[in-house]
């Protein structure tokens, strides 16, 4: 039994079959696994780039999924790419791909309707206002883009993925904040 991916990444996958194996692993270990939302994927310097972040109070960040035995990344493709990155406006940025599984909040949010279903339940003008305080608060964060570093997500042959960061010019380590 095999698994489609999902429609939205065939052109991706069909455009770019260096990246195509590493792309969908990359999406599936950062939307299932890490929790990335907000999620997109857009073209940069010749190569297919997915762009999010963990947490909205997280700048969105930029990924290139390449597999292990590629040579192809070279300095003047990352020069491109960030070059692109460099101009590139949040409103130029696609709309995030829905969600491939449900987040937490959205299993919470589930409970909490089904609960409030089954019990007939109303909720109090305390949670009303403290709900729309919440929204309010998402609503209003500015939205960034990390232009400065570029992630690369490196796939192995068994699926395993590791993260490098790659900073533009020269960096301390201690220039260079933990996520």
């Amino acid at each position: 039994m095999s698994i489609s991916p999902p429609s939205f990444l065939l052109p991706y996958l069909e455009k770019y079959p260096i990246q195509a194996g590493a792309l969908l692993t990359t999406i599936y270990d950062l939307t299932l696994s890490v929790g990335w939302i907000d999620t997109r994927i857009m073209e940069l310097g010749g190569w297919v780039v997915l762009i999010g972040h963990k947490n909205k109070s997280d700048p969105l960040r930029a990924i290139i999924p390449i597999p292990i035995h590629t040579t192809c990344l070279k300095p003047s493709s990352l020069k491109s790419i960030f070059n692109q990155l460099k101009i590139t406006l949040i409103n130029d940025l696609p709309k995030p791909f829905e969600n491939l599984s449900p987040t937490i909040n959205d299993l919470k949010n589930q409970i909490i309707q089904k609960n409030s279903s089954q019990s007939n339940l109303i909720k109090n003008d305390d949670d009303n206002i403290s709900e729309k305080q919440n929204q309010k608060e998402e609503e209003e964060d500015e939205i960034i883009l990390d232009k400065e570093t570029i992630y690369t997500s490196i796939v192995t042959p068994d699926s395993t993925v590791v993260y490098y960061k790659i900073s533009k010019g020269i960096k301390k380590p201690s220039d260079i904040p933990d996520e």
